[in-house]
């Protein structure tokens, strides 16, 4: 598609359970909740090369066209506002340039953000039971941020430079390590954080 500017929605209507899918990255996208007075499950505008939406039941696939470069954050842009009543699982495929993602009022089941992405901002709601957030590798200036009082686990397989785990900034590590909060064995509700591959400024703390 070529339009400059466009929005899409969809009703929310009997949805009980959310997937956000970005297919072939984005670029300079923001991501929060909808009022909860809200009559739709989604609400997007988008600028530049806009992407396809499509909804079916409770699933809203975004694809770009192939052309789109992820970092060109000039020429592409959106803002999408996801429901606060439905539990949401959000998946980013492909490279991704300056995400900011506000979902601390949302109730998030599992996050998969793809090989590629740069420039990644995610404020994380409070989790119920054990939420898995999974990154691939190549990825570079990623924070994560969580509620004050959430225990969180991460393992890292492939090595990071300039990691940051809950105020210890630990520099250069190889692959195969993990770090945990205090309390994580103990806690019913967390956040397991999983990194496949290298990663560079990579953030993990609490709000």
């Amino acid at each position: 598609m070529t339009t400059q500017e466009k929005e899409f929605s969809g009703p929310l209507g009997s949805v009980t359970t959310g997937l956000l899918k970005f297919v072939g990255g984005a670029s300079e996208l923001t991501l929060v909740a909808a009022s909860k007075d809200s009559e739709e499950l989604y609400e997007g505008h988008f600028t530049g090369l806009v992407p396809e939406v499509e909804a079916t039941g409770g699933v809203v696939t975004v694809r770009y066209p192939r052309r789109l470069h992820p970092f060109s954050v000039r020429r592409h842009s959106g803002r999408l506002t996801l429901h606060p009543t439905v539990p949401w699982a959000i998946e980013v495929d492909g490279g991704t340039g300056r995400l900011t993602a506000d979902l601390t009022a949302l109730t998030l089941t599992r996050l998969d953000l793809g090989s590629g992405a740069s420039h990644v901002s995610l404020a994380l709601p409070r989790p119920r039971g054990t939420v898995s957030i999974r990154v691939a590798g190549g990825v570079s200036n990623v924070s994560v941020r969580r509620p004050q009082d959430v225990a969180a686990h991460i393992s890292i397989t492939g090595g990071a430079s300039q990691l940051t785990f809950d105020g210890q900034h630990l520099g250069a590590i190889g692959g195969g390590v993990t770090f945990a909060s205090p309390t994580y064995d103990t806690s019913e509700d967390r956040y397991d954080i999983e990194v496949f591959g290298g990663a560079s400024a990579l953030t993990v703390d609490r709000s």
